[in-house]
């Protein structure tokens, strides 16, 4: 039966092909469209990769002519959709298409197909493109302008956790509800912290790849994490308590204490000081230090001079600091260890400042950001206004100083609780008049 010009259809081809609905019928001509850029015929394959960049180049349309191999027609095309540039052919019986036109009119047709799914965005992610390749540029190229301690910990959750599992995947490979799956079995053998810090280091990744076209979307958003449990508030010592837990550290961490209790420091910004940044009745605080890397503070607001106490508290301290310390010059730090290099934190926390606390009874929980919290209650208990507790401690905004960091002491609610009884029942008291007085007759 002859194949008509408005329908064709094979079983054999596996193709039928209505001209009228093909948005393709115009360009079924027998001559190549040499003023149609789209249309190219007969073009190389223009893609190429590289051992350094693995860039494919792609071919955005492409129109193969069809060439006559014994009993079948046949087309060469490329294909991309598995991330990688791979040649294939597709055939056509004669007995079923008998002339080259409507062979080339089939596979006008099946090519349109192909390129629309070539042009896919999955379809442009090279197969190379795996959670392992992203890390690394993440590192070389966006994750350098973190801050250190944000840098430390990405690279911590990313190979501890997230590497092992998903390193060599391609990243078009990434699916929400494995991710799902994959942070569910850490519930609830990781506290649901941990699991929320390490999904954001992979969220932020993956967003970087969406800014870099790697991935359409963002395979990280919608995974659902376990719930916040509710922040412990940091412990406050007794004022009685605070001077025993002073008296009873040893050094360096004696002065490290005193520092942060009576200046505001934070433990960064204190074993980050230098020498010459400690003047005669102030601190400039500029710098910090985080695992032995230097960097700027923690906030723009961070940036501020702290000032001595007039009963020569802190004075005291520096001076001690300078008489035990071989490392004086300008550029020296005020807490050195015997190479001169940050002393780690950790070491004092752990080997000085809890062991110190567990001798005294005090709460073992203890840590620097409960000192820096007790500056703060000493500040608003004083009387300090709220806005000079803000900027002796180097924070943006009033909110976090009062709200983060300002605490009570017990016996100051008792003592409010009490002036609030004594304001509404000592003035609704009748005044008794005695009975001598009474009896007493006026002049």
């Amino acid at each position: 039966m002859p194949i008509s010009r408005r329908s064709l259809a094979s079983s054999g081809s596996g193709v039928t092909c209505d001209f009228a609905a093909s948005p393709l019928m115009n360009s079924y001509t027998r001559k190549p469209l040499a003023n149609d850029p789209g249309m190219l015929l007969n073009q190389s394959h223009d893609w190429s990769t590289t051992r350094r960049s693995y860039v494919v180049h792609k071919r955005r349309h492409q129109r193969p002519k069809v060439s006559s191999i014994g009993a079948k027609w046949r087309i060469t095309y490329w294909d991309y959709t598995s991330g990688e540039a791979r040649r294939r052919t597709k055939v056509w019986s004669k007995t079923v298409v008998r002339s080259q036109w409507e062979a080339q009119s089939l596979a006008d047709h099946f090519m349109f197909e192909v390129n629309s799914r070539n042009n896919q965005p999955e379809a442009l992610i090279p197969a190379r493109d795996t959670v392992k390749t992203l890390y690394d540029s993440c590192r070389q190229l966006t994750w350098k302008h973190l801050k250190n301690s944000t840098q430390g910990q990405y690279e911590f959750l990313f190979t501890t956790y997230i590497l092992p599992e998903w390193g060599e995947v391609r990243l078009k490979d990434l699916r929400t509800m494995e991710l799902q799956k994959f942070f569910n079995s850490f519930d609830p053998r990781l506290s649901p912290k941990t699991i929320r810090l390490m999904h954001g280091s992979l969220r932020t990744a993956l967003s970087q790849a969406v800014v870099w076209e790697l991935i359409p979307k963002n395979p990280a958003v919608g995974v659902k994490l376990p719930r916040r449990k509710a922040r412990k508030p940091p412990l406050v010592l007794s004022l009685p308590d605070i001077r025993r837990m002073i008296e009873a550290v040893p050094e360096p961490s004696k002065s490290l204490v005193t520092l942060i209790v009576f200046a505001s420091l934070r433990v960064g910004e204190v074993l980050g000081l230098r020498w010459k940044r400690v003047k005669s009745d102030r601190l400039l605080i500029v710098e910090r230090v985080y695992d032995g890397e230097f960097d700027d503070v923690k906030t723009d607001a961070g940036h501020r001079e702290v000032p001595f106490d007039q009963r020569g508290v802190i004075a005291e301290v520096l001076k001690r600091c300078r008489a035990r310390s071989k490392f004086l010059g300008p550029e020296d730090l005020v807490f050195a260890n015997r190479a001169g290099k940050p002393i780690d934190r950790h070491n004092l926390l752990n080997r000085q400042i809890k062991v110190a606390a567990v001798k005294l009874g005090l709460p073992k929980t203890i840590d620097f950001r409960s000192f820096r919290t007790m500056h703060c209650s000493l500040m608003l208990r004083t009387g300090a206004r709220p806005e000079v507790t803000r900027d002796n401690m180097g924070h943006a905004n009033i909110d976090v100083t009062q709200n983060v960091y300002g605490r009570s002491w017990w016996e100051e609610r008792v003592e409010a609780v009490t002036r609030t009884v004594d304001a509404v029942f000592c003035q609704l008291e009748p005044q008794l008049e005695s009975p001598d007085s009474a009896a007493v007759p006026s002049n």
